[in-house]
């Protein structure tokens, strides 16, 4: 759920470097990342650094929740990886920060707030301390497939369940061109995204997602079905998808973490740790607009 951009006069498009090796999506992903962006964004330039004077100080900003680390590391990561990669695999791609163990910790976003992609971040940051930005070290780059990020403590990491059902339920929906036609094959009720069924027994739900795409396939309709069980990854989602800033918090074991949609699709984004002048830690700053994000963005948004 990206923000929606605004439109203006067009710009010389960017020149696209080569592209990367695609990485393979679930249906899920697809659905709930930015339309049409994500394809484009891997074949962006190399994200660039971004000026160290550039960040407002960590109280500006929208609030888009607070989250605890017990464990005193802080993981940054696009979380729709943990369905793809094993563990071993995964830790690679997660920017690790230290950060306070007994207090919640802010995180908010500031918009880019001019121009073209005016409603996207500039950048979003897990603020730790009060005062004026004077310098700044590169911590790594959060790689996105998924059009998410998440920042949560990685001791809780091993409670998190990507794709198993808590409650043994899950949903089931689908859209598209034709899904009034497979609504009507399959009796189903209409949602705020398209046709489906919620709340579902996990086997009832698997019967359901299967005759769907067997009626898909037969009559070659165009439309995307989801398989949707009621797990952290699920939960987490929900919440953002309800949240007008498009980020959702989530309890998980002792600590309480929190996903947010990128707002520029997939990408590679450079994440900062911001200090004062007596180089005490003020945030950690995610930049999500850079050259390659904008120039993605313009590729798909002539």
């Amino acid at each position: 759920m990206a923000s929606r951009v605004k439109q203006a006069k067009a710009k010389p498009r960017a020149k696209p470097a080569a592209k990367r090796a695609p990485v393979a999506k679930s249906k899920a992903a697809k659905k709930h990342a930015a339309p049409k962006r994500t394809a484009r964004a891997r074949k962006a330039a190399p994200a660039r650094k971004h000026a160290t004077t550039s960040p407002p100080p960590p109280r500006a900003g929208e609030p888009l929740g607070s989250i605890t680390c017990p464990s005193g590391t802080l993981g940054i990561f696009d979380i729709g990886l943990m369905g793809y990669l094993p563990r071993p695999a995964l830790e690679p791609a997660i920017v690790k920060a230290q950060v306070p163990a007994n207090r919640e910790l802010r995180v908010v976003g500031e918009r880019v707030g001019r121009g073209r992609f005016a409603d996207c971040w500039d950048h979003v940051a897990v603020v730790l301390g009060d005062g004026e930005v004077h310098g700044s070290k590169k911590l790594g780059e959060a790689g996105v497939d998924f059009a998410r990020l998440v920042c949560m403590d990685h001791g809780a990491l091993d409670a998190w369940q990507h794709d198993d059902s808590l409650d043994g339920l899950a949903d089931v929906m689908f859209w598209g061109r034709d899904e009034k036609k497979l609504a009507a094959a399959t009796r189903a009720p209409r949602t705020r995204e398209g046709y489906g069924w919620t709340d579902l027994p996990v086997a009832e739900a698997e019967a359901k997602i299967l005759e769907c795409e067997r009626l898909k396939a037969q009559n070659k309709w165009l439309l995307a079905t989801d398989f949707r069980p009621h797990s952290h990854h699920f939960h987490a989602l929900a919440a953002a998808r309800e949240n007008p800033n498009g980020a959702g918090a989530l309890e998980l074991g002792d600590a309480r973490m929190l996903l947010f949609f990128t707002s520029w699709g997939d990408g590679v984004y450079p994440i900062y740790l911001d200090t004062d002048g007596d180089d005490r830690p003020l945030q950690i700053r995610i930049q999500l607009a850079t050259e390659a994000s904008g120039a993605a963005l313009r590729a798909v948004n002539p």
